[in-house]
């Protein structure tokens, strides 16, 4: 896949849309890709996170359990692991390639440089998250809202 098409790719997705597009191509240069056949993990559920992917190809399924059915299924233009990309943790999920699939690798260290390099960027996305967050934080209330109502 030409450069152009994961610029395009990255540009896609809300996470991304903060940074000018010769981050985004220090990212790609940077970033490694990871080929999976079919039902080849990507990740376990409880191993720690140490950055993000963006599904390239195929098909990667999230699960919280192995013996249960897919919480959600991803294709191409995906973000997984968004937080891990900003923070350390454990992941929550499984996820699992349902198909042969290619991601590529966004480790939080190349983030953190990235964010470091491009600060109105770094700024316009903690906006981004804050937005985000207060819109979750207000869906919360109104479910506990109707839940005890």
């Amino acid at each position: 896949m030409a450069i152009s098409d994961d610029i395009n790719l990255l540009q896609q997705l809300d996470f991304f849309k903060v940074f000018p597009e010769d981050a985004l191509r220090m990212i790609l240069f940077a970033a490694e890709r990871r080929k999976l056949a079919e039902d080849e993990k990507l990740f376990s559920k409880g191993s720690p996170s140490t950055g993000g992917y963006v599904v390239e190809s195929g098909l990667i399924a999230l699960s919280d359990d192995a013996d249960h059915p897919d919480l959600e299924r991803l294709g191409r233009g995906a973000l997984i692991g968004e937080i891990a990309l900003l923070a350390s943790g454990e992941r929550s999920v499984n996820a699992v390639a349902r198909m042969d699939s290619q991601v590529i690798v966004l480790p939080r260290a190349l983030m953190h440089r990235l964010l470091t390099e491009y600060p109105h960027s770094a700024k316009a996305l903690a906006e981004q998250i804050t937005v985000r967050s207060q819109a979750l934080y207000q869906a919360l209330q109104n479910l506990e809202s109707g839940v005890l109502a």
